[in-house]
């Protein structure tokens, strides 16, 4: 036994557990376990969950804000802002950016992580070519899946099909687009799919996003899904149109979605500060009703999506606080909807990226995070500083606050 967990309590499990790990996996969980270990972790009666898998974050655009210039706020300011920067982006620089993003998110316990990657005729290859080498490099701390996305557009900008596949050809994991910034929406996701079947890749959208009278997307995508035989490897971010149906519409794209086998991401963060710019009053949350679709069977997740640029100033790449944002939001008010809520950002998140049997259960891997907290319910309520990081049965980060009072 290479690292034995005493003490621990576990997400929808009374009592305490040990757990016992070897060669990265775990081989037995019990109330109490004989044999000796080189390490024995004592929980001490906190909580162990399964790592935190951050489905959606875009680690080539973060750590922007001392570069571009912001007034208005809006979608349209944050992508003619990014895409001015990207102008300037080397391999260098966006490594730099992005290890810093993937050496916090470790120690925040992500042990998994997808990331898209801009592939356009202005920054070309140079995103993919600067991320392919922190997946092997990070490969210690979490597993990083890189998918290759055409933010400006495809159809209305030439040669960027062919940069696509290039960039599959590189290595990259996943294949996607935000349809809704093209003038050819539909062709747009055909094209993506397209390339999806040439290598063999699951696909990935930002979709139904802009708070505008255009109709849904969803329904040509999941049309798409079912045509090309492609159910269970499609995920979908942000998703925010669906916060705005009434009940029985919602009810029906819900059904066909889950019959589809596609996932939903919703992106807090960046869908409450971008959403429902225009309404003057009873502002709209404009977040994706993530619950409601898990209740009629669609797999769904929190991400982080951005971290401190024009899309979302914000953020430091804690998915746990995501998921206390995401809890807020949506008014999730149990015990039930709390352990819901944090699947959403380790179980449920891993399946909708392609990633099954990441729970915490004998024959899977070590990947876990033990919390100063005793229960969900306290994790994603305060979000604990103090962490310890497991990734295939092996500490790779440890966190901890001091705090020192000096009373008068």
């Amino acid at each position: 036994m290479d690292l034995k967990i005493t003490q621990a309590r576990l997400p929808g499990r009374s009592h305490q557990w040990d757990i016992a790990i070897a060669n990265g996996t775990i081989i037995d969980i019990a109330p109490s376990l004989l044999g000796t270990a080189i390490t024995t972790l004592d929980a001490q009666g906190s909580l162990v969950i399964p790592g935190l898998v951050d489905a959606h974050i875009h680690l080539d655009k973060a750590f922007l804000l001392d570069r571009v210039q912001w007034e208005t706020g809006t979608f349209t300011e944050a992508l003619q802002e990014t895409a001015n920067a990207k102008r300037s982006f080397t391999i260098a620089d966006i490594q730099t950016r992005a290890r810093r993003v993937l050496e916090q998110a470790i120690a925040f316990g992500t042990t998994a992580m997808r990331s898209h990657v801009e592939v356009d005729p202005m920054i070309q290859l140079t995103g993919i070519k600067a991320l392919l080498p922190l997946r092997d490099e990070y490969a210690w701390g979490l597993t990083l899946q890189l998918a290759v996305f055409a933010q400006e557009g495809i159809t209305n900008q030439p040669g960027t099909k062919a940069l696509l596949r290039q960039a599959m050809a590189l290595g990259g994991d996943v294949i996607g687009s935000a349809p809704y910034v093209d003038p050819d929406p539909e062709q747009n996701i055909r094209i993506v799919f397209d390339i999806a079947q040439e290598f063999d890749r699951d696909v990935d959208f930002h979709l139904d996003f802009l708070d505008d009278d255009a109709p849904l997307l969803l329904p040509v995508v999941i049309a798409e899904t079912l045509k090309r035989g492609w159910q269970g490897r499609v995920c979908l971010g942000h998703m925010t149109k669906l916060a705005g149906l009434d009940p029985v519409e919602l009810a029906a794209i819900a059904t066909a979605t889950a019959a589809a086998g596609i996932s939903v991401l919703a992106l807090p963060a960046t869908d409450l500060y971008m959403m429902a710019r225009r309404d003057t009053h009873n502002v709209r949350r404009g977040v994706a009703p993530a619950h409601t679709l898990a209740a009629f069977g669609v797999t769904t997740g929190v991400a982080t999506n951005n971290v401190q640029n024009l899309f979302t100033p914000f953020g430091d790449g804690d998915l746990l606080k995501m998921c206390t944002l995401l809890a807020q939001v949506l008014q999730l008010n149990t015990a039930e909807s709390h352990e819901h809520c944090l699947a959403m950002a380790t179980t449920d998140a891993a399946r909708a990226i392609g990633l099954p049997n990441h729970h915490i259960a004998p024959g899977n891997a070590a990947d876990l995070v033990l919390l100063n907290a005793t229960s969900v319910t306290e994790a994603i309520g305060a979000a604990p500083t103090q962490r310890t990081v497991i990734k295939q049965g092996r500490i790779v980060a440890q966190s901890s606050c001091q705090q020192t009072l000096f009373a008068s």
